[in-house]
């Protein structure tokens, strides 16, 4: 397992950006840990030519919708039963689920800072997974 170095916030970033309206991705630099964005249509010269075929550089699958959504049931089922929990459960049973999630979310502003700090934890698991399953043993910087 190769040890390196990796921004813990750029990791998360490219684990929760979904690219639907344009091709593009975020890959990350086995040799030097740097986290690369590439899209269609940005010229950027600082971007290797054999970005997408060199196995140096590894695409960062962003989570599916359902990862993210399990993270935020987690969040609630660690709330108990309680009427905060309560009114989030039911937030994720509506219509655009993760927006009532955030609008419900920020009503209960006690709750903000428990869920981000939840959340980011979360984040940090899956990074950490995703380097283990690329064989890469990640310090986080």
């Amino acid at each position: 397992m190769t040890s390196l170095k990796i921004n813990l916030d750029d990791i998360t970033q490219a684990l929760t950006t979904r690219f639907d309206m344009i091709e593009g991705g975020f890959f990350l630099d086995t040799e030097a840990g740097d986290i690369l964005l590439s899209t269609e249509g940005l010229d950027d010269d600082d971007l290797p030519e054999d970005l997408e075929h060199n196995p140096r550089y590894r695409l960062i699958d962003p989570l599916a919708s359902h990862e993210s959504f399990q993270i935020m049931e987690d969040f609630v089922d660690e709330l108990g039963d309680t009427k905060e929990a309560g009114k989030l459960r039911d937030a994720l049973n509506r219509r655009k689920p993760f927006r009532q999630f955030k609008d419900t979310l920020h009503e209960h502003t006690d709750l903000s800072d428990a869920w981000y700090a939840f959340e980011q934890q979360e984040l940090k698991r899956l990074a950490e997974e995703w380097c283990e399953g690329n064989g890469i043993k990640a310090e986080w910087i």
